[in-house]
């Protein structure tokens, strides 16, 4: 059966979801009332989206939230009269002991939250907070980072956060609003708790194995979604990294930073919640047909093990440059704590430092490497940096900051050999030029790491082929996440890899989802960050590689405050941001509300104030 017959059974299951909740049938909006194309994702997309949040809302319907934070030692404070609090808005509020809390206000219906994203804490306060739309419910995206939170459970909606934020009791009562708070976060000596939703327990009586392939976002990410969702089955994650899941991107930023400190979840959570996590294994093959995962253990012993269902999450391997003197001493690809530290140990003030590749790797490890007082300088093919992401114009504005910050840059150049006896002690470019160099970081990019898996067709990049449940075309119980997915595009439904780390941690979620029969697909719009040289934050969502040539760019470009919008025809596709937070993260929410088709057209972006 080809892929538009299995779309038209995910269909009627969805129906039959909606049913077994409650729901007599689907709304008629529901129903697309134009003709689709054979490839067109799009109405499939929105038919699923849309009656997938039917059935949701119907379900929460049926049991009672468990996330309002109830405590002994709670206090009821009155946070001001109603009239204080705008429609649509949210106002942050000090407390008489000294502490604070967020409150929103949409519908006249009144949320009070944490005042401090889940993620790495950034103040909500200064970012986008939203009544919901097409079914959806109220959130809160914190401005950095599109971590996004319901307002009435505190739970993840999407984003890179693992936990959500504290939701607290609200009451209007004779005009004035009170929360029930506890009482050391009134006064200001506690914290505000972080909220993990209810998850399941293995049982003994269930022998369904999933596997997850792989230790980054993604298959943490699907992890919890498994146990969230109820599975009792057995979880078992194999990855070859000696560490539990980590936050790889702030390697690029911190070298320095003890892994202890970038690990998502302790030891004793895997414990608590019967994820079993198998380290230092090497996947040597994984047989779709026997349905086996082959791997090396820590040992060196050859194990095996027999799945109901996998999801392939495992990545990428740098990119390395096979050039005469590749192989000297102090030449880098950055992975890994072990390789951030490698790299951090000769990062000294006055080394001479080369960074080959001029895209997000190359440029955050050239920031990092200038703030710690190196000579740095950055070899890359295109001719500014960011230029394959960005384009050109937007790509000029770093060049300029990359000299202003003492970083050579050089641009339309390719390296020839590394010059060295065991250690590398030169880069010759292809022009002739010689560049000292005390040691190289290599950030061009990644490969997907798919070479272990038999009976599956792959794409020319190597990557798995899914449909947009994140399902293998030709594999009903495979699934794949992160680097090495290939997934249609809602827009356009030609695939697309993402390599970013958020679209990954919603991938694993929407795949745990689809491995239970949830029949959820993947149509989150991408989004990416990137923080250099300690004052930009880069912003973009979305995904324009055609339209990187046609941009508006509003602001300061001189001074790096600036919006850049990605048009097609009358379209936005894509929008960059530079220290303009939080416009990045509020225009996915556009589309989500239903005010916008993806963005806003050209001719409305003259009406649009961020």
């Amino acid at each position: 059966m080809g892929a538009w017959g299995r779309s038209r059974i995910w269909l009627k299951r969805l129906v039959q979801r909606c049913e077994t909740v409650g729901v007599a049938r689907l709304p008629t909006a529901l129903a697309p009332q134009i003709p689709i194309e054979r490839w067109d994702v799009r109405p499939l997309a929105a038919m699923l989206t849309a009656a997938s949040a039917v059935a949701a809302v119907a379900a929460e319907q049926t049991r009672r939230s468990h996330s309002k934070l109830s405590c002994a030692s709670t206090q009821r404070v009155s946070l001001g009269p109603i009239t204080d609090f705008e429609e649509a808005s949210m106002r942050e509020v000090k407390m008489e002991g000294g502490g604070a809390v967020l409150v929103h206000r949409h519908q006249g219906e009144f949320f009070v939250t944490s005042p401090a994203c889940g993620h790495y804490g950034a103040p909500l306060r200064k970012g986008v907070s939203s009544a919901g739309g097409r079914g959806g419910p109220p959130t809160i995206t914190c401005p950095l980072h599109d971590a996004t939170f319901d307002l009435r459970t505190g739970q993840v909606v999407r984003g890179p956060s693992v936990d959500g934020i504290a939701v607290y009791k609200s009451e209007v009562k004779n005009g004035v609003l009170f929360a029930d708070v506890p009482s050391e976060i009134v006064s200001g000596t506690g914290k505000h708790a972080k909220v993990l939703k209810q998850m399941a327990k293995r049982k003994p009586g269930d022998e369904r194995v999933f596997a997850l392939l792989g230790g980054g976002p993604a298959s943490l990410a699907a992890a919890e979604t498994l146990r969230q969702e109820g599975f009792t089955g057995r979880i078992v994650m194999i990855t070859r990294e000696p560490h539990l899941p980590y936050d790889r991107v702030q390697l690029s930023k911190a070298l320095d930073k003890p892994v202890e400190k970038l690990l998502l979840r302790p030891e004793g959570f895997f414990k608590d919640y019967d994820i079993d996590v198998i380290r230092n294994a090497s996947v040597t093959k994984l047989d779709t047909k026997t349905q086996n995962v082959h791997y090396m253990n820590a040992d060196g012993q050859k194990e095996s093990l027999h799945y109901d269902k996998v999801l392939v999450a495992t990545g990428g391997t740098p990119r390395k440059l096979f050039v005469p003197g590749a192989d000297l001493n102090n030449i880098f690809t950055l992975r890994t704590p072990e390789d951030a530290a490698k790299i951090a140990q000769l990062a000294k003030k006055g080394q001479k430092m080369i960074v080959v590749g001029g895209s997000f790797i190359g440029m955050e490890v050239a920031s990092s490497l200038a703030k710690k007082g190196c000579d740095v300088a950055v070899i890359a093919m295109e001719t500014v940096p960011f230029e394959r992401v960005l384009g050109k114009k937007v790509g000029a504005s770093f060049a300029r900051k990359l000299q202003k910050e003492g970083v050579e840059w050089f641009g339309t150049s390719q390296v020839r050999l590394f010059r060295g006896n065991e250690t590398v002690n030169g880069v010759e470019l292809e022009d002739g030029e010689v560049l000292p160099a005390d040691a190289v970081v290599v950030g061009a990019g990644v490969l997907p790491n798919t070479r272990f898996i038999e009976g599956l067709s792959l794409d020319k990049n190597g990557a798995i082929i899914v449909n947009p449940l994140l399902q293998a075309e030709a594999c009903d119980n495979l699934f794949a996440a992160g680097d090495v997915c290939a997934y249609p595009a809602i827009r356009t439904g030609q695939r697309v890899r993402i390599e970013h780390w958020d679209v990954a941690t919603q991938q694993g979620r929407v795949a745990a989802q689809n491995m239970l029969g949830k029949y959820q697909p993947f149509t989150t719009t991408p989004f990416f960050w990137s923080g250099l040289f300690g004052n930009l934050n880069l912003r973009f969502v979305g995904h324009a590689p055609e339209a990187l040539d046609r941009v508006i760019i509003e602001g300061d470009v001189s001074n790096m405050e600036f919006v850049s919008y990605y048009t097609e025809d009358d379209e936005i596709r894509a929008v960059a941001t530079v220290n303009k937070d939080p416009v990045a993260v509020a225009c996915p929410g556009l589309r989500r509300s239903g005010l916008h088709t993806l963005f806003p057209t050209v001719a409305g972006l003259r009406r649009l104030r961020f």
